[in-house]
């Protein structure tokens, strides 16, 4: 037998494909160090000389608290469903309510006996298209939903697509969060008062077609980001620039975990 052809997690480059976001070589030139989330390798905290864990997370965490920090949550994932069913289809899921277009909202993906299989941001689109945007498990949330189409009601008129590599997603957190994306976006209106949470709107960021969304996973004033893949890295730069004189600080998924709980 081989060397080596029999291996567990170690052998990742041998039997694990590591999956990177969009903003992965940005990450590595700030020397970030990584963690591995199922397939994903995603940022974990972003050291500066001689800073252990425990320091970069603690300054990560106070930058988001009190000016801006930014994370990229691409890894996090989408679910587009359509038709004209798909509505129906998510109230036999989730337990959620109505939405109406431009609305997002937090909904529970519960089994027959009522166990959590995740909790979710459910987005209307459109009448008939909705992002489901799950919390960990893309790929374990889009495959029970592709059970329950096929065997609990296949003659609902709904499809079901996985967009996860169709985007790059990036998370501007903080009270300053506002105003650096305000220097970027065009065609869109980001205050409070048109502009509230669990909204979501089109817009242009730096010249390119943008999602906006107005959700907040750590306590403070947030917005989530979704571009095309490919112009990603070009819309991360673009909001690092307008953050510098904010001291925007991107931030690993660690201090994600510590400013959500």
């Amino acid at each position: 037998m081989a060397c080596g052809s029999r291996t567990g997690r170690d052998g990742r480059l041998l039997f694990e494909p590591a999956r990177v976001t969009p903003l992965h070589a940005w990450h590595v030139r700030r020397g970030a160090e990584f963690e591995d989330t199922g397939l994903w390798r995603r940022p974990w905290f972003f050291p500066k000389q001689g800073e252990n864990l425990h320091q970069a997370v603690a300054r990560e965490c106070q930058a988001s608290r009190r000016s801006v920090g930014i994370m990229d949550t691409s890894a996090r994932g989408g679910i587009v469903i359509q038709g004209a069913d798909a509505r129906t289809l998510l109230n036999r899921t989730y337990t959620h309510t109505g939405l109406d277009v431009g609305k997002c909202c937090y909904g529970q993906l519960r089994k027959e006996d009522g166990s959590l299989i995740d909790d979710d941001v459910i987005t209307c689109l459109g009448d008939n298209r909705f992002l489901i945007t799950p919390h960990d498990d893309t790929e374990g949330v889009l495959q029970w939903l592709e059970l329950w189409q096929r065997s609990e009601c296949p003659e609902l008129e709904v499809s079901l697509t996985d967009v996860t590599d169709h985007w790059a997603t990036m998370t501007v957190s903080g009270p300053a969060s506002r105003k650096v994306l305000e220097k970027v976006a065009e065609d869109v209106e980001l205050s409070g008062k048109t502009f509230r949470p669990m909204d979501w709107r089109p817009a242009t960021l730096a010249g390119v077609e943008a999602h906006i969304f107005r959700i907040s996973f750590t306590g403070e004033l947030s917005f989530d980001v979704k571009v095309r893949a490919s112009y990603g890295l070009y819309v991360w730069e673009a909001l690092m620039e307008a953050g510098d004189e904010f001291s925007i600080t991107p931030c690993g998924t660690e201090a994600m975990q510590v400013l959500m709980a």
